[in-house]
């Protein structure tokens, strides 16, 4: 049986506040704070003697991604953020290939696709803030080749159904992309299964590895037939594989895997600080990360009707994320501030994101702030 307290335990914040952030920016594990410690101290003390060790230990973090997705290792690729991964995309599909994604995403999803010559067609929710399959197939023309989708909408926690919008791109031939940032590490995703072709996470959230580190997953049949476009020295081949003995170095060929997508030296110890968070998580496993957090939910429901105030992201089951959705007047925030409880506000909506380090003592302490 899972020691939930032993976890929360894990994570100082929850000793200093009652931390409902975890949609901004989750906070990282002690076990995490001790691995940086020990990275950095074998750097102050080796220098580069560091590296053949580093380097082995980030290609086991990418194969511990892999696993966790159901993806091979060679497409996998590590990345700073989702908007630098979306950067790297651009130039790999004509611009005439048009665009879907949804009017609630998180503007990395298209502003960039926008701004380099893609049309871009968006789906809106309706009044509940519910996004229909059929809505998005409604958009699809045949000029359409993308479709881009958040796993959960960031501003209203609805969580796509991944398996029927993947059903509905490989019918009409669609490239799914999908952004995880807002679901990885508490919800399970299997790019098999959901026919995701790429999928990108920024692992600052729910994944708990602290800012500068991700992935993204590229399939081995998008690579072939739409190669990158971004080369730099490290993700190219030379003529011998030991940089060092490289006579000519215009002679390179770009890299055939994911690793096409690491232009330059890897940030090391943020890959390395990834999968120790990763590690944390499997110890776990999401599968139960995920019951336990959608226990809270329910209850969070059920406090919120006991105490008449209203939650406008009581979605039907399948679509119900960790992203919980207050509404709240600014004079009950006030309150909320007042008493450390740490969450955003905004639009009379106070979001209330709830992690395995949460318990229902957090949610009965933030009703009470609210009715007090």
């Amino acid at each position: 049986m899972t020691n939930w307290e032993k976890i929360r335990a894990d994570y100082p914040v929850c000793n200093n506040s009652t931390y409902f952030f975890t949609n901004g920016g989750g906070p990282v594990s002690t076990p995490l704070v001790q691995k940086a410690t020990a990275l950095l101290t074998a750097l102050s003390e080796k220098g580069r003697g560091v590296m053949p060790g580093w380097n082995q230990q980030a290609n086991e973090v990418r194969a511990l991604i892999a696993g966790m997705i159901h993806a091979k290792a060679s497409e996998i690729a590590f990345v700073t953020n989702t908007s630098q991964a979306m950067t790297l995309l651009y130039g790999m599909f004509p611009r005439q290939y048009e665009i879907i994604t949804m009017r609630d995403e998180f503007p990395s999803s298209f502003v960039g696709w926008m701004h380099n010559g893609h049309t871009v067609h968006f789906v809106d929710s309706d009044e509940h803030n519910v996004i229909s399959v059929a809505g998005i197939a409604a958009k699809i023309t045949p000029a359409t080749r993308v479709l881009i989708t958040s796993h959960v909408m960031f501003r209203t926690g609805f969580r796509q159904n991944l398996k029927a919008i993947g059903e509905l791109c490989k019918q009409h031939q669609l490239i799914h992309i999908v952004d995880a940032t807002q679901s990885f590490g508490v919800n399970n995703i299997d790019v098999q299964e959901y026919n995701i072709d790429i999928l990108i996470f920024h692992a600052y959230k729910w994944a708990g590895a602290g800012y500068g580190a991700g992935a993204m997953y590229v399939s081995q049949k998008i690579l072939d037939q739409h190669p990158p476009q971004v080369m730099s020295w490290y993700n190219v081949d030379y003529e011998n594989p030991d940089f060092d003995l490289v006579r000519d170095y215009t002679k390179f060929t770009p890299k055939k895997d994911a690793t096409v997508f690491e232009t330059g030296t890897p940030p090391f110890i943020n890959i390395l600080l990834l999968g120790e968070a990763l590690q944390y998580i499997q110890r776990t496993g999401v599968a139960v990360i995920e019951s336990y957090v959608q226990e809270l939910i329910a209850y969070l429901g059920r406090q919120a009707a006991a105490h008449q105030i209203r939650l406008s992201s009581a979605y039907p089951p399948e679509h119900l994320s960790a992203i919980q959705l207050l509404e709240i007047t600014p004079e009950q925030n006030e309150k909320v501030l007042k008493n450390n409880i740490l969450a955003r506000y905004k639009n009379n909506r106070l979001t209330v994101a709830l992690n395995c380090y949460n318990n229902k003592a957090d949610i009965d302490r933030l009703f009470a702030v609210l009715v007090e």
